[in-house]
């Protein structure tokens, strides 16, 4: 015999759920009972009532639904609330890392397949791109209307498969994070304010310390590296290499473009010469800009083939660049000076230095050094 009111009723399935899972005759319990179909919890005391004639089982049902579900939700909440501080101190434990090092936490963290971060390099012409799917992978790339367009997308907007994560901007740089969703992406986390913040200010954090960092190691002129930088790689990677060149750089006319021109002009000399300079560098050539008018650029480890080939390479760039330059052409000695180990790094700098003057004073012979201020 079965009681029930409107507030007790079992589906079909609850029905078959309940003849296996009720106990057996004689066993008196409290126990849960869960009717998935109805969506209904519920809590079942049951006793045995035994009369001359017949035994019955009888069943107290009390409706915990609400409470069941409460406590759902408060398990949820403190598992997202766990789930969260876990997050930002992982996050925050990377701040001394590069500014794109969170992208696999947070692409994890939000169960996306994969995301990309622009970071605008404010008069660069260079947008550097920063993607993890499986691994992290950075690259530079050419800005064009395009992508400034893209960096600019709204928070949650939709671009060529990915949604905007943040696009915001700190002093001089805007920078813009998308993530592209899975079959298990939690919108819940992607749109959570504190995640967003910790993300925010991770970048910008990494952002700022690059910039200061960049800064203490480059001319603000010419964007060539300073005397600083050259001191602390002379100690750590010049003294120890293998072979080394240099090539030690004057510019001719300085001083008095900037007596008679003023400073703009001996500025704009002085930036088109670095440009020259700035043509032969990469990842294993270094250029300095040594104070005023003198400039180093130095090669590790390469041949002296190699290393005159830099210098004729040099040479075709200030070429370059002097075919704009063509009523004040642009005049800089230089002298380069090659050796393998051992040698004494200062001696080899000397050397150069000496070379260098023996060509300004040639240059200054053969076709005299005033005809560059001729306006």
């Amino acid at each position: 015999i079965f009681y029930q009111d409107s507030r007790i009723v079992l589906s079909s399935k609850g029905v078959e759920t309940w003849n296996r899972k009720r106990p057996m005759m004689n066993e008196r319990k409290t126990w849960e009972f869960t009717d998935m179909d109805a969506g209904k919890y519920y809590r079942v005391e049951t006793a045995t009532v035994n009369t001359s004639k017949l035994d019955y089982q009888c069943h107290l049902f009390t409706d915990v639904s609400d409470y069941a579900t409460l406590f759902q939700d408060i398990s949820d909440y403190s598992k997202r609330i766990s789930d969260m501080n876990d997050f930002q101190k992982n996050i925050l434990s990377k701040l001394s890392q590069e500014y794109d090092s969170f992208l696999p936490e947070l692409t994890d963290f939000c169960r996306a397949t994969d995301s990309i971060l622009y970071v605008e390099q404010k008069g660069s012409g260079y947008i550097r791109k920063s993607s993890y799917g499986t691994r992290l992978h950075r690259c530079r790339i050419k800005a064009s209307k395009e992508l400034e367009d893209l960096i600019q997308t709204r928070r949650f907007g939709l671009s060529d498969g990915y949604y905007c994560f943040l696009s915001e901007q700190t002093q001089d740089q805007r920078y813009a994070l998308f993530l592209r969703r899975g079959p298990e992406f939690n919108e819940e986390y992607f749109r959570d304010a504190s995640v967003y913040n910790v993300i925010r200010l991770y970048i910008e954090n990494g952002v700022l310390r690059e910039k200061i960092l960049y800064e203490s190691e480059h001319d603000g002129l010419t964007g060539l590296y300073n005397k600083g930088k050259y001191l602390t790689m002379k100690e750590s990677k010049f003294e120890h290499s293998g072979s080394i060149a240099v090539l030690y750089f004057d510019v001719n006319n300085f001083k008095t473009i900037n007596d008679t021109l003023g400073h703009e002009a001996g500025d704009h000399l002085i930036v088109q010469a670095s440009q020259s300079i700035q043509r032969i560098t990469d990842e294993h050539v270094y250029a300095f800009r040594m104070g005023g008018d003198e400039f180093l650029v130095i090669a590790p480890d390469i041949s002296e083939s190699q290393a005159e080939n830099l210098r004729q390479d040099w040479q075709h760039a200030l070429d370059e660049i002097n075919l704009s330059e063509k009523e004040n052409p642009i005049t800089i000695a230089c002298g380069m000076e090659y050796a393998v180990k051992p040698y004494i790094f200062d001696d080899i700098i000397a050397n150069a230095d000496d070379k260098m003057y023996q060509n300004k004073k040639e240059m200054k012979r053969n076709h005299g050094l005033s005809e560059r201020i001729q306006l």
